[in-house]
């Protein structure tokens, strides 16, 4: 395994000590509230890249429970129809919204050529789970119907996300394989979170880059109404039965992050059950490194790696890897 990019490692420095200057406790002595508030200083440090040719648009939609859901969607210059990804922030389904995935999102759309729509889901703990996960489902519905609104091609929407984004991406997948009436036709998870557990060797050898034991289990404390849900498969899809049928996957895993055992065995059941399966592994990268390709060459360059595949398999005929 090769060491952290010392890119990454300047960027994380940088980070840690703004947080000493302003006494920033550990994770688990803040509330919610707080959390949001030291994010957002973190994210002060991830510059934009200067992308061109995705127009934008601010829109919503109204979910099951009649709450008025943010959607922010990005369209190619080219004339549609287009595929769509419809994409999850992470976060660790505490904090987190479309503008912290403005930037990847921008990306995707102009360089792989596809309508991007990013769902601002409700946040627990004010919102635990199912809410989310609900969100993420009546996000795919909503796209479908609006289609051809959107001049997307209702025959090719997939799902995407990273971290809590990615769990939902993969929780949607399995949600929908069973269902006649709608199709995802391709997953792409970026370092997902995929079970409810922390035994695993990428857990126990203690990286502390970006990603803990700890932290991970103060997201599951609050985005989990009861710790038995945490057994469900929409919560922890490594942990269903069935997995046959499920979309062509694009799995992104990163070396020194915590998950990433998790996501090598997400991705050999699918291929053991037949499932097609490209897996884009990273030696020197850590949790959330997509986040960071304003400042670091090695993840913009991971970035440009998986639009190329996006960009091929989505417009693909069929789609496939």
């Amino acid at each position: 395994m090769k060491p952290v990019d010392p890119q990454v490692l300047d960027l994380l420095n940088s980070i840690g000590a703004r947080m000493k200057e302003l006494k920033h406790p550990s994770l688990d002595r803040l509330s919610p509230g707080e959390s949001r508030e030291y994010y957002q200083v973190a994210r002060e440090f991830f510059t934009a890249l200067p992308v061109v040719g995705a127009s934008v648009e601010e829109t919503s939609f109204v979910n099951r429970s009649g709450n008025e859901i943010p959607v922010r969607i990005y369209t190619p210059e080219n004339e549609g129809p287009h595929p769509a990804l419809v994409y999850f922030h992470g976060g660790g389904w505490v904090f987190g919204d479309i503008d912290s995935a403005d930037n990847v999102c921008r990306y995707l759309s102009s360089r792989a050529q596809v309508v991007v729509v990013s769902v601002g889901y409700r946040l627990a703990p004010e919102h635990p789970y199912p809410a989310a996960f609900h969100d993420a489902v009546d996000g795919v519905e909503w796209m479908t119907a609006e289609a051809s609104r959107w001049h997307v091609d209702p025959e090719r929407i997939a799902v995407g996300g990273e971290s809590s984004g990615g769990n939902l991406a993969a929780a949607v997948s399995l949600y929908f394989k069973d269902r006649a009436d709608i199709e995802i036709t391709y997953q792409f998870l970026i370092t997902p979170v995929l079970d409810y557990r922390f035994d695993t060797s990428s857990y126990q050898a203690g990286y502390a880059y970006n990603l803990t034991k700890e932290k991970m289990e103060w997201f599951f404390g609050h985005y989990l109404k009861e710790e038995e849900d945490g057994g469900e498969v929409f919560v922890s899809p490594l942990r269903a039965l069935d997995v046959t049928g499920l979309p062509p996957l694009l799995l992104v895993t990163a070396a020194y992050d915590p998950l990433r055992d998790e996501g090598f065995s997400y991705a050999e059941r699918l291929k053991e059950a037949g499932g097609v399966v490209r897996h884009l592994h990273y030696d020197d990268l850590v949790h959330s490194f997509i986040n960071m390709i304003g400042r670091v060459d090695r993840a913009r360059e991971a970035l440009e790696e998986m639009t190329e595949v996006l960009q091929t398999v989505l417009h693909m005929d069929p789609i496939r890897i």
